[in-house]
Formats: structure tokens, sequence, C-alpha cells
């Protein structure tokens, strides 16, 4: 970053931020949907008597529609002229989706509204961070970093709120109230959030574009890698870690309730830091650096004990893995035209969605063969094969 552009960040006024602290309510508020599969589900299962495949599906439903909904969100983003009005629309039917919840009484009707609530989900990040990749251009990084930390946020206040409010009405009333931040949040920024004059490029240039500079674009394909590798590694870690806590360390579940809740939190807390210091030594060197020290903490865990050592392990573990996300997205859209990064987000996030799910099967059997320990050991593989991916890009670059 040139000092020019040093100035200009550190002499933005504080109403330029609005962008951010709207899109930030936005992103919060649509994590918060994630608390219905949480806390909700069991008790729609137990309710309608559901069986357990049943409940399973209705919580991959979800993550299917996730990831349906990215890739023709992600042109969208780039080809609207009125982002505004799919980003509101899309919270806005996380609303409708956990309305029509509260309201279902049959395993379809419930089907398909849990997957109107994933469909909502996926359309949003790349409309999201589109938005915010224009606006912020000199503060790319740590504007999606503050983005990130939003969702984390989302999912920390979403079961502790979903919890209280079930002391005191039934699911399907809980649910009722929960509608009313997605509709209320989604018809404002719908009707409030315009971006003025968008400038929309032409359809067959977007879609060169397309295949010129993000499909057969050598650095855009091999973040795309990188940051797949970095989320199978964390959706391994988040499936195995508890079962390792309860299962092989024996703790109580309320400690390793704790112990998780510490990962989290430090992984909600260091998006935005970790943006902030990419954006001024760059991307590519912070994500070598955080994938390698990832490693080294993963594999340290079945070595570091149960006590205050393995918690600040986790709280380390949180901050290195879980914030390189917006640092990987950033520096991806850098690495090819403005107008295009809806469509990055989409090939990112799709990839990440698409293949993640095979990290905890691959773990599972690990575990089954030669148990926890080794099976939280190997799962530091997949950061040291995305610190290696992106060593070699930079290697590329310098030659």
């Amino acid at each position: 970053m040139s000092k020019a552009e040093n100035i200009e960040a550190v002499s933005l006024p504080l109403a330029n931020w609005g962008r951010l602290a709207a899109n930030c309510t936005a992103h919060m508020t649509e994590h918060l949907f994630n608390a219905v599969v949480s806390v909700i589900l069991p008790l729609i299962t137990a309710s309608l008597g559901l069986s357990l495949s049943q409940a399973g599906a209705l919580a991959s439903v979800r993550t299917l529609m996730a990831g349906v909904a990215s890739f023709p969100s992600g042109f969208f983003a780039d080809l609207a002229s009125r982002r505004n009005l799919l980003l509101g629309g899309c919270v806005a039917v996380i609303g409708l989706a956990s309305l029509g919840l509260s309201l279902s009484y049959s395993f379809t009707l419930l089907l398909v509204f849990m997957g109107l609530g994933g469909f909502g989900g996926g359309w949003f990040h790349p409309q999201s961070l589109a938005i915010l990749s224009e606006r912020y251009r000199t503060q790319k990084a740590f504007a999606l970093g503050v983005h990130d930390s939003s969702a984390n946020l989302g999912e920390v206040i979403g079961p502790l709120a979903m919890g209280l409010m079930l002391n005191f009405f039934d699911w399907r009333t809980a649910l009722l109230f929960w509608a009313i931040p997605g509709l209320v949040v989604g018809v404002a920024y719908a009707l409030a959030g315009s971006e003025g004059n968008l400038a929309v490029p032409r359809a067959r240039d977007y879609r060169k574009a397309i295949l010129n500079d993000v499909l057969k674009n050598k650095t855009v394909c091999g973040l795309v890698a990188v940051s797949t590798l970095r989320a199978m590694g964390q959706t391994a870690l988040a499936s195995f870690l508890p079962l390792y806590l309860a299962l092989h360390l024996k703790l109580p579940a309320a400690v390793a309730g704790a112990y998780m809740s510490i990962l989290f939190l430090c992984a909600g807390i260091a998006p935005a830091l970790v943006g902030w210091v990419s954006d001024r030594i760059g991307h590519r060197y912070l994500i070598v650096l955080f994938s390698l020290l990832s490693v080294a903490m993963v594999a340290a865990i079945p070595h570091l004990g149960s006590g205050i050592v393995l918690m600040a392990g986790l709280g380390l573990l949180g901050a290195l893995l879980w914030a390189l996300r917006p640092v990987i997205v950033s520096a991806a859209m850098s690495e090819a035209p403005q107008q295009l990064s809806g469509s990055i987000v989409a090939l990112i996030y799709g990839a990440n969605m698409g293949l993640s799910f095979l990290a905890p099967l691959l773990a599972g059997v690990i575990a089954d063969s030669y148990g926890l320990p080794t099976a939280i050991t190997a799962i530091a593989l997949f950061p040291l094969l995305a610190s290696l991916i992106c060593f070699v890009l930079l290697i590329q670059r310098r030659g």
C-alpha cells in the first residue's frame, strides 16, 4: 500500500464505514439462522417424531442449497445494478424460512423451508463481499475480516439467545420471533442500501472475462485450492475436536464446551485484526505463515494434555486457521478485475462447501483405524498442503 493510500485509510471519517456496518449487521443476522440447526433441530425431531435420517436430511439440505445458491449469486453480484435488492432479499428470505418452519407440521414443508434458509445464506456471501470489495478497495482484507467477525458473533449470540427464548416459549413461538430480525434487516437493506450508479459490465465481455481472468488464471485457481484446503481442515477440526475432548480426554461436557468456546471466540475476534495486518504486509506471506503455524498447533494438540495449555493452544489455533478466510478471499480478488469479485467469491465458497464434507469422512476412517489423537494429527495435512500451494504461488510471482 502506498503512502497516499495509508493517509487516505487513516483519514476516512467514521461515516464512510456505514456500508461496512450495514453489511456486518446483515451478515450477523444471516448467521443467526444457524441456531435453528444447532438448537431447534433436536426439538423439531422429538416434537414431530422424525427419524434421525430425516433430521440429518434437514441439516444436509441447508448446506446443499447454500452451495447451489453461491454460483448464480456470484454472477448476479457482478452483473446486477441493484445489489442492495438482491442482498436484502436473501436476508428477508432467511426470515421467511424461519417463519415457515414455525408453521410447518410435515417433513416435506420442513425440508422446503430449511432449504430456503440455506439458499438465502448461500446467496448472501457473493453479494455482500462484492459490495465491500468495491467500497473498500484499499482496506479490502480489513473490511472482509470485520465482515467475517460479525458472522462469528452471530454464531455465538444465536444459540445463546435461542436457548434463552426456549426457557419461556415453545420452539414454534421461538421461531416466530426469530423471523423478525431477518425480515426487518432484509427489507431495510433492500430499501436503504442502494450503491448509487453502479457500473455494470456487458454480459458478453463478462463471459470472456470469467474464462480468461478467473478460470484460466492459475493464481486465482491456486488460491481457491488454498481456501478449500483451509476449509477442509476447519470442518474436520470442528467435527473431531469435541469427540477428542469428550471421548479421548474424557472431559465433562461443560469443560469440553468451554474449550470449544475459547476456540470459536478467538476465531471470531481474529479476522478483523488479521485483515488489517494483511492490508499492510501482503496476503501471501501471511497465508503461508499462518498455515504453517496452524500445522504446528494441530499436530501439537494430542501432546498438550487437558489443562490450561490445551485451552491456550485451541485459542491460538482459532486465531490462526479460522482467521485466514477473509485474507485468502481478498488475495484472490486482487488477482482479477474488480468487476469479477462476486464470481470469485462464488467460486471459493462453492468449492469450500462442495468439498469440505470429505474431510470429516477421512478423519473418521483414520480415527476408527488408529484412534482419535492420530486423526487430529492427520488433519494438519490440510493446512500443510495449503501452505505449500501458496508457497509455490509466491515463487512463481517472484520468478
